[in-house]
């Protein structure tokens, strides 16, 4: 899912606040091996700079334009785009080729989103919903770095179209915790990773179009390259298909789910995510919804921007179907399993409870039993 929808968390903030931590720790170390010191001031304007390194889709756009080359930007000299600012405008503009990508990016724009790249070391994109940042992975690489290799530049546009997609369905269906149980979020999101996965190659295909296969070639060599070639092949067996039709993304979306590796890496992140709903609930900040799953719950994830959907009318065999629904790895249900566990205890006073009664009994009013004065004597 790689987001933080959560309203009681900001991982970005505790991010930053690790980063700060470091050079601290590196201050004292620096100190006590060498004798020397670098003025923790110094440290504070390297922390200061990272928080600064961001920049509003609404700037980035407006220092583009659609008619002329992204490339040009990485023509000159190496000093003039050894910088994020460049990189992020080159991304931007890259990505104007494509008409889904556009009105992802104008959306997201008008929404007051912000952009940045930082080392992730780990999820290729986090998205700071309270804070309204995309921040993307840069593989640990400098800016002038990663432009130099055509496999991270291309990586850096596949992460941006998968994370314009996410603000997407996030402005439109939140976090499905909100509204749904544990097991209907499971495969929800599992759609709405199916969902960013598709519309990349989607958007690398409209790229493709306009002369600018780079993109399209990075997918199909990429752990995704199957989906790309399902969606290439079903409208190459029907020439009939347009892509508008949905039945190509729809072929798409089907090749995703034929990868357990896919499945389990994201029920994985998932599970991850409700254990820290979980412990809310049992701190009385938050709670499940309860909200029954519908077909066009699962068919409205598929809405594109001109407002198709291609999982119309599929709703109810996705909700019904074991490829889309099962639980298969014995680590994720034995995780789901300790969750729904740890949704029927009753915790008071940090102490467990399987029985609701026996905690009130025990702790009334939630405070410890008062001691008789027989017992005191």
């Amino acid at each position: 899912m790689n987001r933080y929808g959560s309203p009681f968390k900001n991982p970005f903030v505790k991010y930053q606040k690790a980063r700060l931590e470091d050079f601290a720790s590196d201050v004292a170390e620096a100190d006590a091996e060498t004798g020397t010191f670098k003025p923790l001031g110094r440290y504070l304007d390297d922390f200061c700079d990272s928080m600064c390194d961001s920049w509003s889709l609404n700037t980035l756009c407006s220092e583009t334009s659609e008619h002329s080359d992204p490339d040009d930007l990485m023509s000159v000299a190496d000093n003039k785009y050894r910088d994020k600012h460049t990189v992020l405008r080159w991304a931007v503009q890259k990505l104007l080729g494509s008409p889904t990508a556009r009105m992802l990016l104008h959306e997201a724009e008008k929404e007051g989103w912000s952009i940045m790249l930082d080392s992730l070391d780990g999820p290729d994109f986090h998205m700071d919903v309270p804070q309204k940042l995309i921040i993307l992975d840069n593989q640990n690489l400098s800016p002038s770095a990663l432009v130099r290799s055509d496999y991270f530049k291309n990586g850096l546009l596949v992460t941006l179209i998968r994370a314009l997609r996410d603000i997407w369905q996030e402005k439109r269906h939140g976090a499905f915790d909100e509204k749904f149980a544990p097991e209907h979020v499971l495969m929800l999101e599992r759609i709405r990773a199916a969902d960013l996965d598709v519309m990349s190659v989607l958007v690398a295909w409209e790229l493709r179009a306009v002369s600018n296969g780079d993109v399209w070639r990075h997918l199909i060599g990429s752990n995704d390259g199957d989906i790309a070639m399902r969606f290439s092949g079903y409208l190459e067996r029907d020439p009939s298909c347009s892509v508008f039709t949905g039945k190509a993304l729809f072929a798409a979306f089907q090749q995703w789910f034929n990868s357990d590796a896919r499945i389990n890496a994201c029920d994985h992140e998932t599970l991850n995510y409700l254990d820290s709903v979980v412990q809310d609930q049992l701190e009385g900040q938050y709670s499940f919804g309860d909200a029954s799953l519908r077909p066009v719950d699962v068919e409205i994830l598929s809405c594109l921007p001109d407002r198709t959907a291609y999982l119309q009318g599929q709703g109810m065999d996705i909700m019904r179907n074991p490829k889309y629904a099962g639980l298969n790895d014995e680590i994720n249900q034995a995780h789901f399993m300790q969750i729904l566990y740890d949704l029927k205890v009753t915790l008071v006073q940090d102490v467990p409870f399987r029985d609701a009664d026996l905690a009130g009994k025990i702790f009334p009013n939630g405070q410890f039993t008062p001691e008789t004065e027989d017992a005191q004597s």
